[in-house]
């Protein structure tokens, strides 16, 4: 009899339930539409969430920080406009949100995806000197979840990760390796680096005249750029010279690093040939001469146009003005030369090419550099020894002649030929007399037979040292001098 009951009571409540509801409503299954997603507020921990649905229905929000959605749900089929605050939030940080509307009948309406950021840490001192809103906000968190630590070891735990974080973030930069000087000529270098991170480029140089051991007598600086990956042009530099160099690297924060002591040599310029003359072809030889507007290296490359051999000869000395003569040349035969200059790092220039050719020689050598020097070797017998030299331009005979006083050639002595040709002479007379002038001059043929004399020398021998006795006697002179003249 009971379950008889309990089936009419449950037929009566349907059955009035139905008449409380139109036949539309009873068997509607749209799910409820949802407009207007808003989020119309947000603080540092908390949002409001509104929508609107085109029939009755609860309110739910999923929300998370990333898209997969913690809730919030409104029960009660009630509202068309809904609201639903967000607790407990994270500050400065973006959630992603969807809602959904649910109808009495169970037909549930979803709406997309939504983004909204809650309210930053301006509360913070000196939080605007943080470099971007993302730190700003991880530096908001991190204030929000130390408040929330009470116990000193966990305290201690993440004292001791900020500590080592500051540290790593708060070092100098980091000079990698070892700065390189490159792309180097006489008056320029360009220096380049690595850092472990962004900053500023920095160089202090100095010559090594100029260099102490720690103070660099000039700086260049590029302060507006800030990069891992240095590059500094360096100008005005003297060429053939040694540098010393350091480089700095500041960052934003002004921590520096800097790099070691390091040097670089310029380059010397390359020498300038000018005025390439060919002064004398003989049969067997030629001579060059040439300038350089820098102290160079020289020498003739030289190319026999018969037989195509090449061959050279030059200066080590590193001289403004070169004579280099070529010699067993062949006579008749026409040559091509070209002159090269070397500065002291081995670069060089050449000059255009010079062809010439070896002909009969009618010109006599030229005689150059006559000097003399007398020396005075006192002594129970005084001795001179006089030395005169000369040069001539191509290997010759040369003989001296010398005579006393000032007159005619007839008396000279003549002094013995030399037995093989020479471009340098050097005569030594032992039969001088003190404190006498005497007359020299040198004749000099070459190996063609073409003879030349010099211009007449004059040359005054030292005079003998006086003894004691003669010093004596010379001021006894000078006191009494009346004395001679008694009994005159």
């Amino acid at each position: 009899m009971g379950k008889k009951r309990y089936f009419i009571s449950l037929f009566i409540g349907v059955f009035v339930t139905a008449l409380t509801m139109s036949v539309g409503d009873l068997f509607a299954d749209d799910p409820p539409e949802i407009t207007g997603v808003t989020v119309e507020s947000t603080s540092n921990n908390q949002a409001v969430v509104t929508w609107y649905t085109d029939k009755a229905s609860d309110s739910i929000v999923n929300f998370g920080k990333q898209p997969h959605y913690g809730i919030m749900r409104t029960p009660g089929f009630d509202k068309v406009v809904h609201s639903v605050v967000l607790d407990d939030l994270d500050a400065s940080t973006y959630y992603h949100f969807r809602v959904s509307s649910t109808d009495e009948l169970g037909n549930q309406g979803v709406s997309g995806d939504y983004v909204f950021r809650t309210g930053g840490f301006l509360d913070i001192e000196n939080i605007q000197q943080v470099s971007s809103e993302e730190q700003q906000m991880l530096v908001g968190q991190a204030k929000d979840v130390i408040a929330q630590i009470t116990d000193p070891a966990a305290l201690e735990l993440v004292q001791t990760e900020v500590q080592a974080q500051a540290q790593d973030l708060l070092r100098p930069p980091e000079v990698i390796g070892l700065p390189r000087a490159i792309d180097i000529t006489s008056t320029e270098a360009k220096i380049i680096w690595a850092t472990s991170r962004d900053s500023n480029s920095i160089v202090n140089y100095a010559t090594e005249a100029q260099y102490d051991g720690t103070n660099y007598a000039q700086t260049v600086a590029q302060l507006d750029d800030s990069t891992k990956d240095h590059e500094v042009l360096l100008t005005g530099l003297n060429p053939a010279t040694t540098y010393h160099f350091m480089v700095e690297s500041e960052d934003e924060f002004g921590l520096s690093g800097a790099g070691s002591d390091v040097t670089f040599t310029t380059k010397s310029p390359i020498p300038t040939i000018e005025d390439v003359q060919i002064i004398k072809i003989e049969e067997d030889s030629a001579t060059f001469a040439w300038s350089t507007d820098i102290p160079a290296a020289g020498a003739v490359i030289y190319e026999n146009s018969v037989t195509g051999e090449i061959r050279s000869e030059g200066s080590p000395e590193f001289l403004t003005t070169q004579t280099v003569r070529l010699t067993d040349l062949t006579l008749g035969v026409t040559y091509i030369a070209t002159v090269q200059a070397e500065n002291s790092q081995g670069e060089m220039r050449e000059s255009e090419p010079i062809s010439f050719t070896t002909i009969r020689d009618e010109e006599p050598p030229i005689i150059s550099r006559v000097n003399n020097e007398s020396t005075l070797y006192p002594g129970a017998e005084t001795r001179i020894q006089t030395i005169v030299s000369w040069g001539t331009d191509e290997p010759s005979y040369c003989r001296l002649y010398y005579s006393q006083g000032l007159g005619g050639a007839e008396n000279a002595t003549e002094m013995e030929e030399n037995t093989e040709p020479s471009l340098e002479h050097v005569r030594v007379i032992t039969e001088f007399l003190p404190s006498t002038v005497y007359k020299y001059w040198v004749a000099c043929k070459d190996r063609s037979g073409n003879e030349e004399a010099s211009d007449d020398f004059v040359l005054f021998t030292p005079e003998k040292e006086k003894s004691i006795i003669d010093i004596i006697l010379e001021n006894f002179e000078g006191t009494f001098g009346w004395v001679k003249n008694i009994g005159g």
